[in-house]
């Protein structure tokens, strides 16, 4: 089983050249629940996944790093 580990939402859009602002405004969001994923303040739902990486042209599983559980290894 894996975890869900780092956000890696600032990585993505410093290599796009996009703020958190833009992202925000592109997706109807606040910039404040932008700035919470990419903080690991709080999990994104399948659906702004889904959102956010339709946005940024990657792949959902590329918005956070996955950690294999310690039970599995």
């Amino acid at each position: 089983m894996f975890d869900v580990g780092k956000c890696r939402l600032n990585e993505i859009l410093e290599k796009r050249k996009m703020s958190q602002v833009e992202l925000a405004y592109k997706l109807g969001m606040k910039k404040q629940q932008i700035n919470a994923y990419a903080k690991n303040e709080t999990i994104m739902s399948y659906r702004t996944a889904k959102n956010i990486s339709f946005q940024l042209n990657v792949q959902m599983e590329e918005l956070y790093d996955f950690i294999l559980s310690s039970e599995e290894q």
